[in-house]
């Protein structure tokens, strides 16, 4: 059986579609899972073993007749069974339609009631794709979140920590920025940083960088003495600099949900839009602070050291 998910949404929003897939796989032995996604967070399927192929597709910018057509053309080649759509936009709808996909599955409302061949009500977290997964008789809870961190990613992260030297293990901040565009104050990760350094002198602190957050990684470089800076190029490098770390503590992001598929212990920060990754409830190795003002920046440092070091709250 051929699958096609259509699956808008960044990094994290894929991330989170990993034990989707890994359901559909699991319930059929021969089923062939293929993905549309953005084309910034297609790098991401390179951690999954179970995806065919990854088609890049811009759903939030306005497409060319020529980027529509050409996903139409793909989509009928490859002459598939069932099709997924977890958009409710109408070219969306219309494309399927045209495709010849004969299961056309989605949310309702907008187009997809009149072009596809069955719908669901959107609900939210797992809810949503379970609901979707039962239109093809796939029910259960879905897996834990995995990944696949190939090799030469792990090897090359392995160089990096030796030249860094943070050969046996460290701590990782992830300070963002979330989807939503929202990061937690400089001062305070200083505090927390500075909070370590004075109690764990001899455990080094590292920084993972990625292109939103370099403003901040520098200003933080130039307060924290020592810092490490850590610059992955694929998401690969991320998974590995994140799998050899002892503690990371990060707002909510695909490093976090990274942190969570690899058994690393993890702190997240959340302001009241912010969710982990809808699979992964929080554990022994998951400990979320949610602001309770809703906004991210006020979460006081003194509560997410609490959490570190197991103190009452």
């Amino acid at each position: 059986m051929r699958v096609l998910a259509l699956v808008p949404g960044e990094t994290e929003t894929q991330l989170g579609f990993f034990p989707v897939i890994s359901q559909i796989k699991q319930s059929f032995a021969n089923a062939e899972v293929s993905v549309v996604a953005s084309p910034g967070a297609t790098a991401i399927y390179q951690l999954s073993k179970g995806v065919a192929e990854v088609v890049p597709y811009n759903f939030a910018a306005p497409n060319s007749p020529a980027d529509w057509a050409n996903l139409l053309g793909i989509v009928r080649d490859r002459e598939f069974d069932v099709a997924f759509t977890l958009t409710q936009s109408w070219s969306i709808a219309l494309l399927l339609w045209l495709s010849g996909v004969p299961t056309r599955l989605g949310y309702s409302g907008a187009a997809n009631d009149l072009l596809l061949t069955t719908t669901v009500p959107r609900r939210t977290g797992t809810a949503a794709h379970s609901d979707l997964l039962s239109l093809i008789n796939i029910t259960g809870a879905p897996p834990a979140l995995s990944v696949n961190v190939p090799r030469s990613d792990l090897t090359a992260v392995e160089s990096i920590r030796q030249g860094a030297g943070l050969e046996n293990g460290y701590v990782l901040i992830s300070p963002g920025p979330t989807s939503s565009g929202t990061t937690y104050p400089t001062a305070s990760w200083i505090a927390i940083l500075n909070d370590f350094q004075q109690r764990q002198p001899g455990l080094p602190l590292a920084l993972l960088q990625t292109n939103e957050a370099g403003s901040q990684a520098a200003e933080l470089a130039s307060a924290v003495p020592d810092l490490k800076i850590l610059r992955p190029e694929t998401p690969g490098q991320t998974a590995a600099m994140v799998a050899a770390a002892n503690l990371l503590v990060g707002v909510a992001g695909y490093p976090l949900g990274l942190a969570i598929a690899l058994n690393v212990y993890a702190v997240g920060l959340l302001s009241a839009s912010d969710t982990v990754l809808p699979s992964s409830p929080e554990g022994d190795r998951l400990v979320t602070l949610t602001s309770t003002t809703g906004t991210l920046a006020d979460i006081a440092p003194d509560q997410v050291l609490k959490k570190i070091w197991s103190e009452d709250a």
